[in-house]
Order: C-alpha cells, then sequence, then structure tokens
C-alpha cells in the first residue's frame, strides 16, 4: 500500500547527507497493516510520516501509494488523512459535525452524511455523544473522533503521529488496545510514529525501528525484542544485559568468552574461533539465579547489590568481578533466595543469548 524507495530528507540548514533528517530508506507497508515506526526524538520518524502525508518534500526518492507516485503530488491529492497529538478537533463543532466535516464541504447528500456519521459513531462507539462538544470529551473520547473524522472519506492510509502521547498512562493502555481493535475493523493501513517502546510491541503487526534518520530493524514484534540485529535495538527496545568480551578457548561444542578479568562459560552449541571479538544481550527476564550452574547452564558468578520492587516483577541488580552491573527480572512468587546461599551464579541457556552487531 505505501512503498518508500531510497527516501532522503535533507532540511535547508543541513549542508550534507551525513546531517540528512531521513537518510536514503527504503520501506514497503502492507495492505491493512498496522505499522509502526519507533524511535528516540530526533531519529527522523515524524519526518517521515509527514513525507507520506504530503506536508514535506522528498529531497531525493520516491513515494508510492497504492502503487501511484505521489512524491510531487499535495496532501489533498494524496489518498491518506493524519491524526495529530492534539487531535485538532474544531472547537465550535459537535462531535456530529467534526466528524461530517470532511463531507459537508463536499456537498456530500445529507442522507449519505448521515449514515456514514451514524455508522462511524457505533464503529468507536460514541453512540449518543453526537452532540457534545470538543471540551465536554475525554481524553480518549477526543481521540476516536478524530480518528472518525480521519477515516470518513475511506483514505487508503491513516497517519497517526502520537495521537496518545497526551493521555494519561492508564488511557494510554486502554486506548493502544481500543485502537489496534479500531484498526481490524475499519481495515485501513495504520501508519503509527511513536518513541514508546512498549507501545509498539503491544499495537504493531511489524515495526520499523530508526535511528539517526535510518532504519536500524523492520520485522514483527518478536523478531524485534527476540532477536535485535543491532546494539541499538536491543538497547532501545525493553531493558538488555550486554556482554562483550573475546573468545579465549574453543571446546568442542561451547565457547568461553573473556570479559576482563573474567571468563564466562557461553554461547554453549555455538563455537567461535579464537580471538573473536563478541557482544552478546540477554533480556532480564531470561537469566536465572542459582546457587551452582548445571551442566547446560551458561553462567557467570555474580554479587548481590540490591532489589527493587515493580509490582509483578522483582528486579535484581548485581555486580561482576569486574564492576559490571547486570540486571535480572523475576517474578515476585518466584525469587531466589539470596540469605541462603554463599555463591551467587547468573545463569541462562545458550539460545537465549543473541549475537548483536
Amino acid at each position: 500500500m505505501v512503498r518508500l524507495n531510497h527516501v532522503v530528507k535533507i532540511f535547508d540548514d543541513q549542508d550534507n547527507l551525513e546531517a540528512a533528517a531521513v537518510n536514503d530508506i527504503s520501506l514497503e507497508i502492507r495492505e491493512g497493516e498496522f505499522l509502526t515506526i519507533l524511535g528516540p526524538s530526533g531519529c527522523g520518524k515524524t519526518t517521515t510520516l509527514r513525507m507520506i502525508a504530503g506536508f514535506e518534500k522528498c529531497t531525493n526518492g520516491d513515494i508510492f501509494i497504492d502503487n501511484e507516485n505521489v512524491s510531487d503530488k499535495a496532501p489533498y491529492e494524496r489518498q491518506v488523512n493524519t491524526v495529530f497529538q492534539n487531535y485538532a478537533l474544531f472547537p465550535h463543532m459537535n462531535v456530529y459535525d467534526n466528524i461530517a466535516f470532511a463531507l459537508s464541504i463536499k456537498k456530500a447528500p445529507k442522507r449519505e452524511i448521515e449514515e456514514k456519521v451514524s455508522k462511524l459513531l457505533k464503529t468507536v462507539q460514541l453512540e449518543g455523544m453526537e452532540n457534545r462538544m470538543p471540551d465536554q470529551l475525554s481524553g480518549g473520547q477526543k481521540q476516536r473522533v478524530a480518528i472518525a473524522r480521519a477515516v470518513i472519506n475511506n483514505p487508503k492510509v491513516l497517519l497517526l503521529d502520537e495521537p496518545l502521547g497526551a493521555l494519561d498512562q492508564k488511557l494510554r493502555k486502554q486506548m493502544q488496545v481500543e485502537l489496534k481493535h479500531l484498526q481490524q475493523k475499519l481495515g485501513i493501513t495504520f501508519v503509527f510514529v511513536t518513541h514508546d517502546q512498549e507501545e509498539a510491541l503491544i499495537m504493531s503487526d511489524r515495526i520499523c525501528v530508526m535511528n539517526n534518520g535510518s532504519i536500524e530493524q523492520f520485522g514483527t514484534p518478536d523478531e524485534i525484542y527476540e532477536r535485535p540485529k543491532t546494539r541499538f535495538v536491543a538497547d532501545f527496545i525493553g531493558e538488555t544485559n550486554f556482554f562483550e568480551g573475546i573468545i579465549k578457548e574453543r571446546k568442542e561444542n561451547y565457547s568461553i568468552m573473556q570479559m576482563g578479568s573474567l571468563d564466562v562459560a557461553t554461547l554453549n552449541g555455538v563455537v567461535y574461533s579464537e580471538g573473536t571479538t563478541l557482544c552478546f544481550a540477554i533480556r532480564p527476564e531470561r537469566l536465572k539465579l542459582k546457587a551452582s550452574p548445571t551442566s547446560d547452564d551458561c553462567y557467570i558468578k555474580a554479587f548481590y547489590k540490591e532489589r527493587i520492587y515493580v509490582g509483578s516483577v522483582i528486579k535484581t541488580v548485581l555486580t561482576l568481578n569486574n564492576g559490571k552491573q547486570i540486571t535480572i527480572s523475576e517474578a515476585s512468587g518466584d525469587i531466589f533466595d539470596i540469605n541462603a546461599s554463599k555463591d551467587i551464579f547468573v545463569t541462562w541457556k545458550s539460545s537465549q543469548g543473541v549475537v548483536i552487531n
């Protein structure tokens, strides 16, 4: 449905390609999917969205919507609509008139407008609220009005620029699920921009992770979380422990990696040549604490520092001999008894360590 082909955006105050806001990205978005562009502030995600919408013109490259090159078309000539973070509802219009606005200015027949608005009010669960003014609505209700107004003309693509950013945490979590269900009901391609990693994992069919104007990784939520391809992705999406070192010794079916003064029996089943420099990442919830490792464990000895209570999860912070700090997440009802053990080993299974660039 949307294809970006070697798209570059250099603003007037940027004098070279290395400083490009968006630097030679190519991306394909399928029809009917929920695609999230994720990244930190300044990574180029909103600029990318604005180029798809037509609010910004590409410096180089092409943008296709439904196989039509729209690179030189104005926003109103593209079959896309945008929902902004502040929703931009008309304050002097009630819910009905806000939703009906696009059809009204096209002078659509009154019966057609009534039928479409009525159907959308039901879809976004705002039946009975058509006469309310925007200042009488909650944040979540305003968002649904904005979405209904944006889709009444049946756009091929709906662009959403951090539309949950103004909501409180509880409502934001509720609206994440509602928005995903609404997208499935409407069957429209959603391109969603956010800097919230959890939000992207919950809502998306696929995620495009951006950093410094480039795409770091593109894949499904589980691919992004479980198999990050770069250190940036591993670090940005959730929490991660990094282990870096040089392969010191090669055994028959595993390798021993040296991290400073520490030797780590690791990467069981994967044998690397001596002298190979590696960095691998392990999520805190994949690590276990034990009094002694078993024969099929990768492990390293550690020293207890502190425990942090975060509700259903307890985070245990430990340090290694070389001063490195690591974090382990344990379920509240299944935590390792620190005081009952003389030694503490951090263990993991070989399949749970991901070697990254």
